[in-house]
């Protein structure tokens, strides 16, 4: 089971204890994603503290034919909560979304 965990700031105690490769930015997550090409589930914040967003992830796992079965929303960036969620009832009907925003 591959599991991928995105976010700037916040702890990874948690989320490595459920057995996620955890990341900081963009470009460490489409690494990942480079190299795995199917995941069953990845955890996105959408601020990451750099131009690229946790939509640019979504986006570029779209354009990229990246197959997942859930997508969790952690962020607390409501725009960008608004704008990931509308990408996701759009480009992924079919997977498993969840939106619960984290303490930062």
């Amino acid at each position: 089971m591959k599991k991928i965990f995105v976010d700037d700031k916040r702890s990874f105690d948690e989320a490595e204890k459920c057995g996620y490769s955890c990341v900081r930015t963009y470009n460490e997550c489409i690494l990942l994603l480079s190299v795995f090409k199917k995941i069953d589930v990845i955890n996105l914040d959408y601020d990451l503290g750099e131009d690229k967003t946790g939509l640019d992830i979504l986006i570029y796992m779209k354009e990229n034919n990246i197959e997942v079965k859930e997508i969790y929303i952690h962020s607390t960036h409501s725009e960008g909560v608004k704008e990931m969620e509308a990408f996701i009832k759009q480009n992924y009907e079919k997977v498993k979304y969840s939106y619960s925003p984290a303490a930062d």
